[in-house]
């Protein structure tokens, strides 16, 4: 793939410098840039999943949601404490540990979350820990935890935002109510510089789902992880893809008392990466990374074909992608190489590479990227005389676009410090 053809020279030189230039261009900005954050602010989060009750049938979603929603808040910045399955004593400590820490702040965001049972009693709402004991509605003041008390201790900490979801208006599981309400109840007394958002209207329940996540979890997780939305907007579109999904017969009820502007990842004009919710992917060539249920699952296939313009004159790539930090992903693959560009000359060859590369979006749907790696390239020769193997080490530097998160086009420069060739490549990329 490296051996010197006539055909080279000032066409692949060309090539090379415009590798390089793009490079420059895309990862500069990119480091300068990339990584702005909004100012100051400190972001703080406590995420719960409850499902696995005691004495009661157990949830299918909650888990998964409390951590499909902690991957999404993490990679947008936020400190995050979570509980699955946890008794009172561990919610209440952990809502502690959120007020301390947003009151120790002066510049944060708060961000509470919650999934699992959730009642309502006399006008107040509690959430239900795993190992409750509820014999009768009076043993919910001592042994459920009071959403009234969460909002006080996230007003006593006098921050910037909170931000309250309560994924938690499954219907009534005990038998003993003495409202026979369903749900949960409005908000009687709601924090200063606060949202809370329940999945469903007052006193109706809201679907579990019948996939990973819970009907209103699953399109907060969407809306989420959008690039460059201010938080009202977040759960503006969250509302109406709710309320669109269930044909109108869930639609959240959102309390605000935030009358500023927010916005839990990087403002529009900040934006040096962005991020997308489960089942959605960073883009990268030939393959593709983006954030799924957790943070160390970006995983990808992808294939693509392109050419050498000498040798080899047709090139198949296979590759898989991992990226466990923002905007930066790591590809494995293996380029096949076929066809020499001079006549009576047979070719092939197998080159397994290892490339870094970073992703800067220009919009929702376009993104760019430009990376360096290497590998080991196995060569075979077909001479009129006779065979020849070429076998050496070789290094990449790699640039390329990403169009509508499916199509990647890439420019790879590759040496061995000897000789040079230039790849153009277009191809297609499988999430999951």
């Amino acid at each position: 793939m490296l051996k010197e053809f006539p055909m080279k020279s000032l066409f692949l030189k060309t090539f090379a410098v415009l590798a390089l230039v793009l490079m420059t261009m895309v990862i500069c900005p990119a480091i300068l840039f990339g990584q702005a954050d909004d100012s100051d602010v400190q972001k703080y989060a406590l995420v719960i999943g409850n499902a696995n009750y005691v004495g009661m049938s157990a949830l299918t979603n909650p888990v998964n949601d409390a951590n499909d929603i902690t991957a999404v808040l993490e990679h947008l910045g936020f400190t995050v404490d979570k509980i699955l399955n946890g008794n009172l004593e561990q919610m209440e400590d952990a809502v502690v540990r959120l007020r301390d820490r947003l009151s120790k702040a002066d510049n944060a965001y708060g961000f509470f979350f919650y999934a699992g049972h959730g009642i309502q009693s006399g006008g107040e709402n509690y959430l239900i820990p795993v190992n409750a004991n509820l014999p009768t509605e009076n043993a919910l003041r001592n042994r459920a935890m009071s959403v009234q008390m969460l909002l006080d201790d996230l007003n006593d900490a006098r921050n910037t935002l909170n931000v309250i979801v309560l994924d938690a208006c499954r219907d009534n599981p005990f038998g003993w109510s003495r409202s026979g309400s369903r749900g949960l109840t409005i908000v009687s007394r709601q924090p200063a510089e606060s949202i809370i958002v329940h999945a469903t209207s007052a006193g109706q329940v809201a679907s579990d789902g019948e996939g990973r996540n819970g009907l209103f979890t699953s399109q907060l997780l969407s809306n989420l992880a959008t690039p460059g939305l201010e938080v009202n907007e977040v759960f503006r579109r969250t509302g109406q893809d709710v309320a669109r999904a269930s044909s109108n017969n869930q639609i959240p009820a959102i309390y605000s008392q935030f009358f500023g502007t927010a916005y839990l990842g990087e403002a529009p004009g900040e934006m040096g990466g962005i991020i997308h919710p489960p089942s959605a992917t960073i883009i990268i060539g030939g393959g593709s990374a983006r954030r799924e249920k957790d943070p160390a699952q970006f995983w990808s296939l992808g294939a693509s074909v392109g050419t050498c313009f000498v040798e080899p004159w047709v090139v198949g790539t296979a590759r898989g992608t991992l990226a466990p930090v923002k905007n930066l992903f790591f590809a494995l693959g293996i380029d096949f190489g076929f066809v020499s560009g001079v006549s009576d000359v047979g070719y092939n060859s197998f080159f397994p590479f290892a490339h870094a590369a970073y992703f800067v979006p220009l919009s929702e749907k376009i993104g760019v990227y430009a990376g360096a790696g290497g590998g080991y390239l196995w060569a075979n020769y077909d001479f009129p005389e006779g065979k020849l193997s070429d076998n050496t080490f070789a290094v990449d530097v790699v640039a390329g676009i990403n169009l509508f998160d499916t199509i990647d086009i890439s420019y790879t420069f590759r040496t061995n410090f000897g000789n040079m060739v230039s790849k153009v490549s277009a191809g297609y990329t499988y999430r999951f």
